[in-house]
């Protein structure tokens, strides 16, 4: 791309646009002023001295991103750089113009004049860099065994049918409590079904039926014995069977109130003690 006007006015006037008195009047002013003294304290910080033709020329390419950002520490260079970009210069357009003391067209110059190569030790305690992981696999098939198992402990664990739930151990004296009870009941509800019989309860169950309809129905006598004998044993009945007894002896003193002493005040004797 061809411009109108040379580089390096374009880059002067992308640098000061509104020139002041205190600003360089062109770039060439800007450049002894100002960024050969910047390429000068970068090349003996970066070399330590000018002692050697290296230091002396450095050969600093302003289109390299290394050199750029070494350059780029300094506030002029900075400027120079930023501008380079706005302007959108290629390569070949900043080398080409880039022809000052410390840049890559002064040591091409130097090499091109003497006929001598200027070695660059930039970098040359960095080897070259190699794949180890390619290395190792090469040894792994030569006969090297590279271990790469990774060994886990597992702790086995007890199949289901070892699994136990832990049971809570039962009082034996409770169970053996409520054994007892349990069977106390059941021969008392057997004592009760063989006195009195499905007959018998048919015939309760009749009275009483008559009764809440309002009929006066005389008491059944063998369950008036029953009261009776049951009283004289002196047998411990449930709290069921004596509910029922309770009633029952109600009944058998309003329907038979002049027996007297035959009809129990008590019709079941008291409960034992626990």
């Amino acid at each position: 791309m061809h411009r109108k006007n040379p580089i390096s006015v374009l880059v002067y006037n992308a640098l000061f646009p509104t020139p002041s008195p205190n600003d360089p009047p062109s770039f060439s002013a800007h450049l002894s002023k100002n960024l050969v003294g910047e390429v000068r304290i970068e090349t003996a910080t970066f070399y330590g001295s000018l002692d050697t033709i290296e230091a002396r020329y450095p050969g600093l390419n302003y289109a390299h991103a290394p050199h750029r950002r070494r350059l780029g520490r300094f506030p002029h260079h900075r400027k120079l750089f930023d501008a380079f970009d706005r302007l959108g210069l290629t390569d070949s357009e900043i080398q080409g113009f880039c022809r000052w003391e410390g840049t890559l067209w002064a040591r091409e110059r130097y090499e091109r004049d003497e006929g001598v190569k200027v070695r660059d030790t930039t970098g040359m305690e960095i080897t070259e860099w190699v794949d180890r992981r390619r290395t190792s696999s090469s040894r792994g098939k030569n006969g090297i065994n590279v271990k790469t198992d990774i060994e886990v402990e597992i702790e086995e664990m007890p199949s289901s049918t070892e699994i136990t739930d832990p049971v809570r151990p039962v009082d034996t004296e409770m169970q053996d409590s409520s054994d007892d009870d349990d069977d106390e009941e059941e021969g008392e509800e057997q004592v009760l079904d063989e006195s009195v019989g499905f007959a018998l309860n048919q015939r309760l169950m009749q009275a009483a039926a008559l009764r809440e309809q309002g009929q006066d129905a005389p008491m059944d006598p063998e369950w008036e014995q029953y009261l009776k004998d049951a009283q004289e044993r002196g047998e411990h009945l449930g709290e069921a069977t004596r509910e029922v007894l309770r009633t029952m002896a109600g009944e058998l003193a309003r329907v038979n109130p002049s027996e007297g002493p035959s009809a129990p005040t008590q019709p079941y004797p008291p409960a034992a003690p626990a």
